[in-house]
């Protein structure tokens, strides 16, 4: 069986480490990006079976990644995750293409049993 690829996009370095370490230790192939731009051009060659991203990033957001992700067609399950505990923000991250959203801080386990759940 292979790995579940996971594609991580967050601005925050030390979120990225974290995260990255936690689905590596599940057994995850990880990739990771600090910007939506380059998230998109990694997607062409990585192919992950899902994505976690930051709604707030500098440069393109979260939202604006997820809808271009969504008009190319691809149909791959996408987590906000975000420190934003507001419902706009959040109806219009699933309003964008995200499948669910959740706000950080979140607990590990919780975090790998949401995005486990989304690749039954």
């Amino acid at each position: 069986m292979t790995a579940s690829k996971i594609l991580i996009i967050d601005d925050d370095m030390t979120a990225l480490d974290i995260v990255d370490f936690l689905f590596e230790d599940k057994g995850f192939e990880v990739s990771r990006r600090a910007d939506g731009a380059s998230a998109l051009e990694c997607i062409q060659d990585f192919t992950p079976d899902v994505i976690l991203v930051d709604l707030m990033m500098p440069g393109m957001s979260g939202q604006e990644c997820v809808k271009v992700i969504r008009d190319k067609g691809l149909e791959i399950p996408i987590v906000a995750f975000t420190a934003v505990d507001d419902p706009e923000i959040h109806q219009d991250a699933i309003d964008a293409g995200c499948n669910k959203v959740l706000t950080k801080p979140c607990r590990p386990a919780e975090l790998v049993k949401h995005i486990e759940d989304l690749l039954q």
